[in-house]
Formats: C-alpha cells, sequence, structure tokens
C-alpha cells in the first residue's frame, strides 16, 4: 500500500437530478485528496447526466463519467461492478446520489484501514434526516436507526 492510497469513489444514479450536485461536492470537500470520482449513469432521463457530465469535462484528472451501453439502465449492483471495473484505486468507495459525506470520512476510513490491513472494509456512523421533504421542520429531524438508536454523525 502507497503512503497516500488512492480511492475510487463511485456514484451510481438514475435520475437523481435533484440531489446529484450535493453528493458530488461532498467529494470534492473531502479532507483527503487523493481519490477519483467515478460518476455512473445507469440510464438517467432528468438533469444528473448533464450535470454530471457537466464535473466529468471541468475536472478530467479527478472525474469520470460512466455509463452502459445506449444510455440503458442495468441496475444498481451491474452499475457498481461497471465502476470497480474501471476503478484504479486501491480501496473503493460508494456514495448514492442522493447523499452526502461528512470532510473528514476518507481520511478517517484510509487512516483506519491503514492501521488494521487485514480489514476487509470500514464502515462509520450514519446521520439521516429528511430535509429532501422540502418541509422546513424536516431539515433538523433525525430518523431512528438499527435497534432504536439514534445516528449523530462521528
Amino acid at each position: 500500500m502507497s503512503a497516500k492510497p488512492l480511492v475510487s469513489v463511485i456514484i451510481n444514479f438514475l435520475n437523481a437530478g435533484e440531489f446529484i450536485q450535493e453528493a458530488i461536492e461532498s467529494v470534492f470537500a473531502q479532507s483527503y485528496d487523493n481519490w477519483e470520482l467515478l460518476l455512473l449513469d445507469d440510464g438517467s432521463t432528468d438533469t444528473s447526466t448533464k450535470v454530471a457530465l457537466g464535473y466529468a469535462k471541468r475536472y478530467p484528472e479527478k472525474v469520470r463519467y460512466l455509463e452502459h451501453p445506449e444510455h440503458r439502465n442495468r441496475g444498481a449492483a451491474v452499475s457498481r461492478n461497471l465502476g470497480i471495473s474501471h476503478a484504479k484505486g486501491e480501496y473503493v468507495a460508494f456514495l448514492d446520489a442522493d447523499d452526502v459525506w461528512l470532510a473528514s470520512k476518507l481520511e478517517e476510513q484510509v487512516a483506519i484501514l491503514g492501521l488494521r490491513p487485514e480489514a476487509g472494509m470500514v464502515y462509520g456512523s450514519t446521520l439521516s434526516w429528511h430535509s429532501w421533504t422540502g418541509t422546513p421542520e424536516d431539515a433538523h429531524a433525525l430518523l431512528p436507526v438499527r435497534r432504536g438508536y439514534r445516528a449523530r454523525p462521528i
């Protein structure tokens, strides 16, 4: 493993125009900077294709746009596998197009993997919220997760 391993971030998306820019920006906001971003279009018909192509054009050294032949919808698993087949990183990280990462996510997880080379994967805490509903009071409402615990940021 290199001193600062490359992380291949895969965002597969299907009609995520309302969210994808925020997801992409959360990758750009990472304190860990040795990453590549693979934007995998699973046959979108909304604005998400244009957004993804725009990032790939503006940042060709960091971002690549991929799609299935004939811009077909093949499903999340097939899309992730296509992304993995194009990944150049020592590590792969998946981000859903309607989610965001905290700025220290990659830095913290790469450090953990460096300290524990026997680990096959790392997972962090999750914070869920309702901000996408458009209802102002939902913007800060936390959702309960597993066994009645409430999510909290790491």
